[in-house]
């Protein structure tokens, strides 16, 4: 599983909800207007993935390998968000990133570059 957060001040800040259904309105099979009762998105390599969006994160349980990531780097790009994965450690954007994370988090902290390859490569090990 994983979470894209934004940390200000070491906690979860409200996303910009408007971001959120702008990167994912591509990929929306089935949502209601204000996202939150689960979102089913298709990637255009076929994988079908239940996200559940609040006004502070973004969650997947299961994620497949390819676009998905693709989208996942988008959404924390754009956010200024990071990854937190519940078997990694968190993932920044950038290095300035890290000050705003809660202070255990902080030093396990990764950064990782935004896009979908370099996602995908940390979040599987390889």
């Amino acid at each position: 599983m994983l979470f894209v957060l934004r940390y200000r001040n070491g906690e979860p800040e409200p996303l910009d909800m408007d971001l959120v259904r702008e990167v994912l309105r591509p990929y929306i099979v089935a949502a209601d207007e204000d996202l939150t009762n689960g979102v089913l998105i298709r990637t255009a390599d076929g994988h079908e993935l239940d996200v559940d969006v609040n006004e502070v994160s973004v969650a997947v349980n299961r994620f497949p390998s390819g676009q998905f990531f693709d989208i996942l780097a988008e959404l924390v790009e754009r956010l200024g968000a990071s990854v937190i994965p519940t078997d990694r450690p968190v993932i920044l954007r950038e290095e300035g990133d890290r000050a705003h994370l809660s202070a255990d988090m902080r030093e396990s902290a990764a950064v990782v570059a935004t896009t979908g390859p370099a996602l995908e490569a940390f979040l599987s090990g390889s």
